[in-house]
């Protein structure tokens, strides 16, 4: 992303709900609808979920400009994220709501953009 209206960097853990921090200050700068919030909220949480379960914790770093907005959950062992998943379930909702998703060069980076 070229230039950015806001960033933030958060530890992971569980007493804090990193995804809301996340859309809140999205919403701080451009008005999102209530549904699109809520839906990134929702892969911004599954993700992080994952992070702090099945990767050791990390560290989730997220930007944006209007619409825009990119989520890097960075984790301590490999991403795990399989191309097919039960309907309502974790990585599903994540491809679902997410724009686009990578998966970092070295595994460790799970990387969610919308637009």
């Amino acid at each position: 992303m070229e230039k950015q209206d806001w960033k933030i960097c958060l530890k992971l853990d569980w007493s804090t709900d990193a995804a809301l921090i996340v859309v809140t200050r999205a919403q701080n700068g451009f008005p999102f609808e209530p549904f699109e919030l809520m839906t990134r909220r929702l892969a911004i949480h599954e993700a992080v979920s994952n992070a702090l379960k099945h990767g050791g914790g990390g560290v989730l770093k997220a930007c944006g400009r209007g619409r825009k907005m990119r989520a890097d959950i960075s984790q301590q062992k490999p991403v795990v994220f399989p191309l097919t998943a039960e309907p309502f379930q974790g990585t599903a909702l994540i491809r679902r709501y997410a724009r686009k998703t990578e998966v970092s060069a070295d595994k460790k980076t799970l990387i969610l953009r919308f637009y």
